[in-house]
């Protein structure tokens, strides 16, 4: 199968790696060109739980003409916020008709704006359980494995869903056809807002949210928010629970969210599409959310911060 895998970061490339490893083709395109410049030059290295590393050779490139052959599968990896950008990257030349589309990204709008660029009826979504962080360019390190869900955008399973789960089997991971693939990204959701914002602001790990009586107040807040929000959007999450989001935090608890790692990195984040989704949501259905609006503002303030310190940094190296 030919495999197309649009952002190498951590997540991206230990699954192209994973299929690289058993036998497909695969392509990693992303814009990080140390990154790519290492794959290109020394193979993709995962360090893996036990210590052991692996390394693959794996095609990659930071520009889209380079890739040599038209997609089977198109897994998007990217941040959020360049999901339109990557997908207006790619050609024609590059996919087949039936060419499949599959987004494991954080936050809503992502399968969105993926059904409404190509047939909706090609579009997969999902979320993993899978974990890894980026060490060094070539890099990476797996954190952790766990289950990935997969399901039609479009609802219920097929047999593109079912070839898509034998696939991740084939690679060694654990996978699983979802019939309501979108209750589980909402799911998800949840939990990046009761965890991410928050600790991207304060600095703490996933266990302090539990932990900390502050925190867990913030956070039981914030997610109470989105609950109400997704209620009036008619998402079905009877069954979820802030508790739900505090026990993760406790099995996760020596990990910084990814939103912590791009502020520790000052990069930008994704908080538009998880806090900012459910604010802009919560506008449109006249639900108050003045705790994710807050929380929202506070990471947007410190990315107006990292915007500056790099446009100083650019000017003073000229």
């Amino acid at each position: 199968m030919n495999i197309l895998v649009i952002g190498a970061g951590a997540m991206g490339s230990l699954f192209g790696s994973r299929f690289g490893r058993a036998g497909e083709n695969v392509f990693l395109l992303d814009i990080h060109r140390e990154h790519i410049a290492a794959i290109r030059r020394k193979g993709l290295t995962i360090i893996e739980l036990d210590g052991r590393l692996e390394t693959t050779p794996i095609e990659a490139s930071t520009n889209a003409s380079d890739i040599p052959w038209r997609a089977d599968l198109v897994l998007v990896m990217v941040k959020s916020y360049a999901t339109g950008a990557a997908l207006a990257s790619l050609q024609e030349r590059h996919l087949q008709p039936s060419t499949l589309f599959l987004t494991l990204q954080n936050g809503i709008g992502n399968a969105e704006l993926l059904a409404g660029t190509f047939e909706a009826a090609l579009v997969l979504a999902g979320v993993t359980a899978q974990g890894a962080t980026f060490v060094e360019p070539g890099v990476v390190r797996h954190g952790g494995n766990g289950p990935t869900h997969v399901g039609a955008w479009s609802g219920g399973t097929d047999e593109r869903v079912y070839r898509t789960v034998r696939l991740w089997n084939k690679a060694g991971m654990e996978a699983h056809a979802a019939s309501d693939v979108q209750t589980l990204i909402w799911k998800k959701l949840m939990v990046n807002i009761g965890i991410n914002a928050i600790t991207a602001l304060t600095g703490i790990r996933n266990g302090a949210i539990a932990s900390l009586a502050p925190a867990r107040r913030l956070s039981e807040a914030a997610v109470l928010e989105a609950l109400a929000v997704a209620q009036a959007a008619g998402i079905p999450l009877n069954d979820f629970s802030v508790e739900d989001v505090f026990r993760i935090a406790q099995a996760t608890a020596a990990n910084r969210s990814s939103m912590g790692q791009d502020v520790d990195h000052r990069r930008r984040t994704e908080i538009d599409a998880i806090n900012g989704a459910i604010v802009r949501l919560g506008e449109v259905l006249q639900v108050p959310t003045p705790v994710n609006r807050t929380l929202t503002e506070l990471i947007h303030t410190l990315e107006a911060v990292f915007e500056e310190e790099t446009a100083a940094a650019s000017v003073g190296g000229r």
